[in-house]
């Protein structure tokens, strides 16, 4: 029978294999850009890929640690990844915010999964989400809760209004109220497929109880 390796051996082994690891990374960080190549999660309008590409200044700069700050400061962009090969070139994957609500007030604004407002074009066929007061901008994480569960139903709007929120799905009007949305869409849903409702308002503002207004 052969002989086991050593544990000292493999030891060796992988803390060698570790150097030679730092030692590649350190050569590519000191190495100096000689190019970008910009990459996108998703197809994005040619006036995003411009608005990016100015950023980029000529000659190129030696660290892309301030590109990457100026791309991730856009406010359409939700998060920029970038990779430096042997070469010098670094490659930048940008990944924009995909709205999935426009807000009433506010022109050419729309919304974000994680409730981020920016400016994006094409908007206008996406849920409304209605705020009358600016001081009840504050409901918007909540409006934009509510458009998430609500994914497999058509929603077309979402009121933000003192008493909490609004909205309809087809012709049934919900009042939200405020708090616990998951376990108010589920009894939602419920009572939908029944067909016992077709209409009117469903109110879940009150505790344990649901309340069908005609």
């Amino acid at each position: 029978m052969g002989k086991k390796k050593k544990p000292r051996f493999r030891a060796r082994y992988f803390l060698l294999l570790m150097l030679l690891f730092f030692v590649y990374e350190g050569w590519k960080a000191f190495m100096p850009i000689k190019g970008y190549l910009i990459k996108w999660s998703q197809p994005v309008q040619d006036e995003r890929i411009l608005e990016v590409r100015k950023l980029i200044s000529e000659p190129l700069p030696k660290s892309i640690q301030p590109v990457r700050s100026d791309i991730i400061g856009l406010d359409w962009v939700k998060n920029v990844k970038w990779h430096k090969n042997i070469r010098g070139v670094v490659s930048i994957l940008i990944q924009p915010r995909v709205p999935i609500a426009r807000i009433s007030n506010m022109k050419g604004i729309c919304v974000d999964e994680e409730g981020v407002l920016f400016k994006a074009e094409g908007i206008d066929t996406l849920p409304i989400i209605k705020v009358k007061d600016d001081s009840l901008l504050e409901g918007l994480q909540e409006a934009v809760q509510i458009l998430k569960i609500t994914r497999d139903v058509r929603v077309e709007e979402v009121k933000v209004i003192s008493y909490g929120l609004e909205s309809r799905i087809g012709n049934i009007k919900v009042l939200w109220g405020k708090d616990s949305y998951p376990e108010k869409y589920k009894l939602l849903k419920k009572i939908y497929k029944t067909g016992i409702v077709s209409s009117g308002r469903l109110d879940f503002r009150f505790d344990d109880q649901v309340v069908l207004r005609r």
